[in-house]
């Protein structure tokens, strides 16, 4: 019987591990290099943790179950109830702005699909105890940091960015019920994606004050939205101005917004948001913290392959060893395990073929495994305790003495 990986999950093997950590490589510089902190939580949380953030309609897109002890639990689908909760525990100690990051995987029970999957791995940036623009205006930055590393710019990419204050003004404006503003405002954020959102939201609202509400949309002047105007001229100053489209379409369906709100997407305009976020000034102390105001944005890896790979910008996997040892003859292959083990306590890489093989096959593996050069064991330079190294770019060689070689 052959076994197959789980709809929406992943195997990774080396080349597609190396992607993988490539852009996380990218992702904990641009954090480091922004004063973040990287912190990590459980994979399995309390059901009812996840439930008091998004209500108990979640429950069918999580892996929920009870535990042995009789316990509602689910792996976790986001991190920021997680980090919610780790920051109730130490508020009071811990001084603010809190900075932290984290690069975990999470889980959510989806429909596989283009750009989704239901085990994917995030980077989540989050800046806790600041109610300056300037903080909404550097996590963008952070993010386009980490996308600059793989490659990615201006040409590529481009941010829409709104306020969801803004459009609960439009909604007040257009005399909108309060019990319908949630509803509308998750209908807006899905009229990109889903054909059938304009029609139901026309249904709530009435043909006239949806053509009004979506022509605000496409149009509401800045000036009525100081707070988003703040947040532009911070990016400015943080260099990113350029890439901010003020877009109040985008409102993020998650209703614990407050605030700001953006999205990355490539310019073609082909993949999903590369990345998202907003302010959450409420959150925390809705999970029993303290009163904090907050913000943050998660990246997905499966989103930003695919960018990368579009682009030729996917991160290549590393050499697998810098050197590669090989005894000429199977009497020295005592020798040549010596000599790798000298060099990987130098800090060197080093392998070397287990049984005898023909020197010309060696070669090719020391190529295949992406080594720089080859170091050959032969008898008449291992009496002089010597041996010879052989750049597998040039072919040229030189013999070393033993005590010299690292």
């Amino acid at each position: 019987m052959r076994f197959r990986v789980l709809p929406g999950f992943r195997d990774f093997y080396p080349e597609q591990l190396a992607v993988r950590r490539g852009i996380e490589a990218a992702w904990h510089r641009a954090s480091r290099a922004a004063g973040f902190q990287e912190i990590d939580g459980p994979v399995l949380e309390s059901l009812d943790l996840l439930t008091a953030k998004s209500g108990g309609e979640i429950v069918s897109q999580l892996y929920a179950f009870d535990d042995k002890g009789g316990r509602a639990v689910s792996l976790r689908p986001e991190m920021t109830p997680t980090l919610a909760r780790m920051v109730a525990a130490r508020a009071g100690g811990l001084p603010k702005p809190i900075k932290w990051y984290c690069v975990p995987e999470f889980y959510r029970y989806e429909k596989p699909q283009r750009g989704r999957l239901r085990a994917f791995h995030q980077w989540n940036a989050d800046v806790i105890g600041s109610s300056e623009p300037a903080a909404d205006a550097e996590a963008i930055a952070v993010a386009l940091d980490a996308l600059r590393m793989l490659g990615l710019g201006g040409d590529d990419l481009r941010v829409r960015i709104s306020d969801r204050r803004v459009l609960s003004r439009v909604l007040e404006e257009l005399e909108v019920p309060g019990d319908v503003e949630a509803e509308a405002i998750a209908l807006v954020d899905r009229l990109e994606r889903d054909p059938a959102a304009r029609g139901r939201l026309e249904e709530r609202l009435g043909s006239a004050r949806c053509g009004a509400l979506l022509e605000h949309c496409a149009s509401y002047p800045l000036e009525r939205g100081p707070e988003l105007q703040a947040v532009l001229e911070a990016g400015g100053e943080f260099g990113i101005g350029g890439l901010l489209e003020p877009d109040f379409r985008i409102v993020r369906g998650l209703a614990y917004y407050t605030g700001p709100v953006w999205e990355i997407f490539d310019r073609r305009g082909e993949l999903r948001a590369v990345a998202g976020g907003g302010r959450y000034d409420e959150l925390i102390g809705s999970l029993g913290g303290p009163e904090l105001p907050a913000l943050g944005f998660g990246m997905g890896d499966v989103v930003l392959a695919e960018l990368l790979q579009e682009r030729g910008l996917l991160p290549d996997a590393p050499a697998r060893v810098e050197a590669y040892v090989i005894p000429i003859g199977a009497e020295l292959a005592g020798a040549a395990r010596a000599v790798v083990a000298r060099l990987r306590a130098a800090g060197v890489s080093a392998e070397a073929p287990y049984g005898a093989v023909r020197l010309g096959k060696a070669l090719r593996q020391a190529s295949a495994a992406g080594a720089r050069r080859a170091i050959l064991i032969g008898p008449d330079e291992w009496a002089e305790r010597s041996v010879r190294v052989r750049d597998l770019a040039s072919g040229e060689e030189r013999v070393v003495e033993l005590e010299r070689l690292d």
